[in-house]
C-alpha cells in the first residue's frame, strides 16, 4: 500500500486486481476516511463506492485479521 498524499493523510491507494476487468495488479483501490467513514473506491472512478461505518470497518478488520493470522 502506498500513500496517495502523504503518511498522515486519510487517503491511500492499494494496488489490487479487478476480476471483472482482468487487469492483474493494475486496479487502483482508493481508500479514504471521511468523517469517521471508511470509503472504498475501486478504479478511483466513483462508479461503485463502498462506505463502511465504524462498526462495519471493525468487522472487516476482524475478518481480515482472522484470515491473515
Amino acid at each position: 500500500m502506498s500513500p496517495c498524499t502523504g503518511r498522515g493523510s486519510h487517503r491511500r491507494v492499494v494496488m489490487t486486481t479487478c476480476q471483472a476487468h482482468g487487469a492483474t495488479g493494475f486496479t487502483n483501490l482508493l481508500v479514504t476516511r471521511e468523517d469517521g467513514i471508511i470509503v472504498l473506491n475501486p478504479h478511483v472512478a466513483n462508479c461503485c463506492v463502498l462506505r463502511l461505518d465504524e462498526q462495519a470497518a471493525r468487522a472487516l478488520l476482524g475478518i481480515l485479521g482472522e484470515w491473515l493470522g
